[in-house]
């Protein structure tokens, strides 16, 4: 059985603010946040990237997926492994 060809993606991303239950002013929690993924690219079409955190490379099988809208990311980098 041929393994399928790896790719790996960082994706740095923006996504809503979540704050905890803590009581607080609405000044302290305006904004969002900036956050950097990195996995398995599992699909990539025109409105979103999907990677995995693991591929089972005997089954195809993936888990652990994010699914990011293109919307919100700030860049991607892709590396052939």
């Amino acid at each position: 059985m041929a393994k399928p060809k790896t790719v790996v993606a960082w994706v740095r991303w923006f996504d809503s603010a979540i704050y905890k239950g803590e009581p607080c002013s609405p000044d302290a929690i305006e904004g969002f946040l900036e956050n950097e993924s990195a996995g398995v690219l599992v699909k990539e079409d025109k409105t979103t990237i999907t990677i995995a955190l693991d591929r089972c490379l005997d089954t195809k099988d993936v888990r652990l997926v994010l699914s990011i809208p293109k919307v919100n990311v700030r860049c991607i980098r892709r590396f052939r492994v």
